[in-house]
């Protein structure tokens, strides 16, 4: 090998280390960067996992009290249900008196089985006032 080759081969050696180092340097702050980045990122992956269980905790016992509280709104709906059935055999008693009284007392005692029947009628109103708001 000559000597201007070698001195060629030396230069062309020597300049690609230099572009090679001028590479290596460039990409170390990117390599910082990204890493810092990843850092954040796991970080905030991190923070909304423990976000999540914990929205995730108080929806389960969200969801654990509306149960409660439905099993306890259909029990009652269940006593208004035998209430209102209750009511309505009284009322059919109430009525079965007073065809009785109707029927079978003296004309004077009319006006008492009109009466009643107006207590009746008055009753039915007020209960239905009564149970028909609560139900809306």
């Amino acid at each position: 090998m000559t000597e201007p080759l070698a001195i060629t081969i030396a230069i062309a050696v020597g300049v690609t280390a230099v572009a090679l180092a001028a590479v290596v340097f460039t990409l170390i702050p990117l390599i910082r960067q990204a890493r810092e980045t990843l850092n954040r990122v796991d970080t905030l992956i991190e923070k909304t996992e423990g976000d999540l269980q914990s929205t995730a905790s108080e929806l389960r016992e969200t969801v654990h009290n509306m149960n409660q509280i439905s099993a306890g709104v259909q029990k009652n709906m269940d006593k208004v249900g035998e209430t209102a059935e209750a009511l309505e055999g009284f009322g059919k008693t109430i009525q079965k008196t007073s065809d009785i009284i109707q029927t079978t007392l003296h004309p004077s005692l009319l006006s008492f089985g009109a009466l009643v029947v107006g207590l009746k009628t008055g009753s039915w109103y007020l209960l239905r006032k009564i149970f028909l708001k609560k139900r809306r």
